[in-house]
């Protein structure tokens, strides 16, 4: 079979997109959420229920990271003493990835799919369990 003339030159830039990529949590202000993908390919999202969301590969269906959504609810119920790590930033907290996804599958109704899909999820190497959030003040 013949070879595509531009083969060389997607090779190469994908090559520099799997060199180039690290996996580290953030959290999205503005969606109040908690992102993780730990390979750069491109995902289906399956809803699990109101706080997880599990990103799997498009080309095999593996699981390669999830979004974590309504933070600052689950940082409220908690308190941000139970989920932070300890280092403070001025107007900002650094909580645990893993305390905070233990804590919406605390708060979830419990299902075979649930638990199934919580399980699957990769999570953050110890070094990369933390993400920058904003500290809330009472109005």
């Amino acid at each position: 079979m013949e070879t595509h003339f531009l083969s060389e030159s997607v090779a190469g830039l994908k090559r520099q997109d799997s060199e180039s990529f690290n996996p580290m949590p953030w959290y999205n202000p503005n969606g109040d959420c908690i992102m993780y993908q730990t390979a750069n390919e491109a995902v289906v999202a399956e809803r699990i229920d109101e706080f997880l969301t599990i990103y799997r590969s498009a080309i095999d269906n593996r699981p390669i990271g999830f979004e974590l959504k309504e933070v600052m609810a689950l940082i409220q119920s908690f308190g941000y003493d139970t989920l932070s790590v300890h280092a403070e930033l001025q107007g900002d907290k650094l909580i645990s990835v893993r305390a905070l996804y233990l804590a919406a599958y605390e708060r979830t109704q419990k299902s075979i799919k649930g638990r199934h899909a919580y399980a699957s999820a990769p999570l953050p190497e110890p070094e990369k369990d933390i993400v920058k959030v904003p500290v809330q003040r009472a109005a």
